[in-house]
């Protein structure tokens, strides 16, 4: 039986802190870190190819104290992202928010004050989309 769906408010943006990788990747540093799977939703390659980690149904483990409510994405990269995962990002985005209305874009950092990921400003960022 599925789960039902969670209500969802924000979309908040994260990046893996390293140079390259994948979902598997990223699924076996979270169970190294003994979680039980990976904590985001959804992982944006370099290639813009993006690539699904937890159901949509399911809480992630990608901002404590925000879990909840929201779904995490994470670009893999540090400080430098390509145009394909920007562009792949906006379509994630676009097609989240027509399913979850009123959906707010976030950067990890706007909920820790000591984190800097995603390493961008997600809301300058969400202004040079077009449309």
């Amino acid at each position: 039986m599925d789960k039902p769906m969670r209500m969802i408010r924000r979309h908040i943006i994260h990046c893996s802190d390293s140079l390259t990788g994948d979902v598997k990747d990223v699924r076996r540093w979270h169970k190294e870190r003994g979680w039980r799977d990976v904590g985001y939703h959804f992982v944006i390659r370099p290639d813009g190819e993006i690539e699904v980690g937890r159901m949509m149904s399911e809480m992630g483990a990608h901002c404590y104290g925000h879990n909840a409510d929201s779904l995490g994405t994470c670009l893999i990269g540090r400080d430098v992202f390509s145009e394909a995962q920007f562009e792949a990002l906006r379509r994630l985005h676009d097609s989240l928010s027509r399913m979850f209305p009123g959906l707010e874009l976030y950067g990890h950092r706007d909920f820790n004050p000591g984190k800097t990921c995603p390493n961008f400003n997600v809301r300058e960022k969400v202004t040079e989309w077009p449309g």
